[in-house]
């Protein structure tokens, strides 16, 4: 009786992980959830490279960092998959990686500051320009998931 057991539970795992499959490409990645989820990303890296820049002001010789946003979001609209062997049947292909974010170092000598080449005014404006593409970004994923979640329930 084991056996019998044991193959009806593999089968129910290879359907279900076929059925997965299908959600996350028919639903999930036509939903634009994962655009969303690398703006969210591509955000919070620019973020970051901004809140260091601030951090360095008044560090002498430092360059200032950046991120080429464009360049970013159209690699995301390539859909470059990771592929991955897989040695059994029976294993579930990995899902798309989100490619990592390239910082640009801005080799440019103007030193505005006098330290070093910051540009406080440049990095304040980046970080609203970062608050309002990030909370654009969360609103929208909220709203796509919202969406889902009354198609599922089955209301409109």
């Amino acid at each position: 009786m084991p056996g019998i057991f044991a193959g009806w539970h593999n089968d129910c795992i290879q359907v279900f992980a076929g059925e997965s499959m299908i959600i996350q490409k028919q639903v999930i990645e036509k939903s634009g959830i994962p655009l969303l989820k690398r703006l969210l990303h591509v955000v919070a890296g620019s973020q970051k490279v901004t809140a260091d820049n601030i951090a360095h002001v008044s560090t002498p010789g430092y360059k200032s960092k950046s991120i080429d946003f464009h360049k970013e979001m159209a690699a995301a609209l390539k859909k470059e998959k990771v592929s991955l062997q897989t040695t059994d049947p029976k294993h579930i292909p990995s899902p798309e990686k989100p490619h990592g974010i390239k910082t640009i170092i801005n080799e440019d000598e103007n030193n505005q500051s006098g330290v070093n080449n910051v540009d406080i005014d440049k990095e304040m404006a980046t970080l609203a320009e970062n608050q309002i593409l990030f909370a654009y970004g969360a609103k929208a994923a909220m709203q796509k998931f919202t969406i889902l979640r009354n198609v599922i329930r089955g209301r409109s």
